[in-house]
């Protein structure tokens, strides 16, 4: 398959990622590292010998320029995994002492390559997926991801990254994320994730922000590093963020407040924060973050707890929390400001103060939420999560407007009978019965998406 750019692999079929498939899906393209070798990193040399002809026909492939792994975790993978970076990547010195099988005659081999080694490189790389490859111990995993100095999209969430890798990634030349996810890396601690987006130039560039946690694996980030990262980090400050996940992090309205704009920002995770009132999260999409059109709060804002904390009652607490989430959050960001004249048309409307269309809620949330109120609908997913989505709302093209994206806007109106407004309703009657493709902020990076 000369002409394979992108890769895509699960746990359902990750037994079959032996060495050798590994070995066919990255040495394929234009050679790198290492001075005056005949062929990419040290296979020659060792005992898995690459021909002649696989090596002319690899040469004649495409790089490969995405590659997802996630939930990789078999024995087999692990094992594949572990020899390829021991091949490949890991310079001789730094390998462990060799057996009594491999005698000494190996011994003096490897300590002759040291002496010229460089380490191998994937120049063509610009996606990697490893989310939920847990079973890879991190002093595999760090030379592994330092093979790739052009990545523009990288997923370790659920891995046993360390600061140390995070720290070697941060002091690269030539990285510049555009997406990053690290979410539930229960080895990285906040000072660890503060540095890499505060002091790295790695990240300076980001427009998606994976750093979710939940009620398990909260986030390591404490209120002082938080606070570094909103007000200084490069990736706040440009404004040009698109994706953000900071669930469980301990964010306050104070906080919120000290945000800088963010007005290209679509996608906003805040799930998992228990103590952040509905109000604070309003003020901060109605002045921060207007083009917000997702949403999370699973498990967040005493106004939603539907009873599921001592304190609350139960009797009345579904009702209380269905009242809030409308009265504090629907009503002030997805209904028009309320103006009177006698002599206003309506083209002079003014439109809603914020995009919001789709609310992610928790399971009891959504429970006590019933059929919904007017275009407002639950949809839920395959998974188990589900959605207060607006089913009137959505993209429509401008009349005369000739691009996909020129004049496209934003409809809340949209009639009954509209393909879109009939499929939403399509979906929320299937209560969970749909693909596993339905759904809104995924917390999984495209990686297998090249633009």
């Amino acid at each position: 398959m000369p002409n394979l750019i992108a890769f895509g692999a699960t746990e359902y079929m990750d037994g079959a990622l032996t060495l050798p498939v590994l070995n066919e899906l990255f040495l394929r393209g234009v050679p790198s590292g290492g001075r005056g070798r005949p062929t990419r990193g040290r296979a020659l040399m060792e005992c898995h010998d690459i021909e002649e002809e696989d090596r002319e026909r690899r040469g004649e492939c495409k790089d490969l320029e995405s590659i997802d792994l996630t939930g990789c975790v078999s024995a087999v993978f692990v094992n594949g995994f572990t020899e390829f970076v021991n091949i490949h990547l890991i310079p001789p010195a730094e390998m462990g002492s060799s057996t009594d099988e491999e005698g000494d005659n190996r011994r003096l081999r490897r300590a002759e390559r040291s002496v010229f080694y460089e380490p191998l490189l994937f120049p063509g790389l610009r996606r990697l997926g490893m989310r939920g490859v847990k079973s890879i111990l991190p002093k595999y995993l760090g030379p592994f991801l330092m093979a790739f100095p052009f990545l523009t999209h990288l997923d370790l969430s659920g891995t046993r990254v360390t600061p140390d890798i995070l720290s070697s990634l941060g002091e690269s030349s030539t990285l510049r994320l555009k997406s990053l996810a690290l979410a539930r890396c229960i080895k990285l601690t906040s000072e660890s994730i503060r540095q890499f987006l505060v002091q790295s130039q790695v990240t300076s560039e980001l427009t998606e922000l994976n750093l979710y946690g939940d009620m398990t694996y909260v986030s390591p980030l404490n209120e002082e590093d938080l606070l570094e990262i909103v007000t200084l980090a490069p990736c706040f400050l440009s404004g040009k963020l698109v994706y953000l996940d900071i669930s469980s992090a301990p964010i306050t309205s104070e906080l919120l407040e000290l945000v800088r704009p963010q007005p290209k920002l679509r996608s906003l995770g805040l799930s998992h924060i228990p103590n952040l009132h509905l109000n604070a999260v309003t003020e901060f999409i109605k002045a921060k973050a207007p083009n917000v059109e997702i949403l999370t709060v699973v498990n967040t804002s005493p106004e939603l707890d539907c009873g599921l904390r001592p304190t609350s009652e139960p009797k009345s607490s579904t009702r209380k929390s269905s009242v809030a989430l409308h009265t504090h959050l629907i009503r002030p960001l997805c209904w028009p400001p309320f103006s009177f004249s006698l002599s206003s048309s309506p083209s002079n409307v003014k439109p809603p103060p914020s995009n919001l269309r789709v609310i992610e809620l928790s399971t009891a949330m959504l429970g006590g939420l019933g059929a919904g109120a007017g275009a407002w609908r639950i949809i839920r997913s395959k998974g188990g999560r589900g959605w207060y989505v607006d089913t009137a709302s959505g993209w429509t093209a401008q009349a005369g407007s000739p691009g996909e994206d020129k004049g496209s806007v934003l409809r809340r109106d949209l009639p009954h009978d509209h393909p879109f407004r009939l499929e939403l309703e399509k979906l929320s009657d299937a209560n969970g019965n749909v693909s596993s493709g339905v759904g809104w902020h995924a917390r999984k990076m495209e990686v297998c998406t090249l633009s």
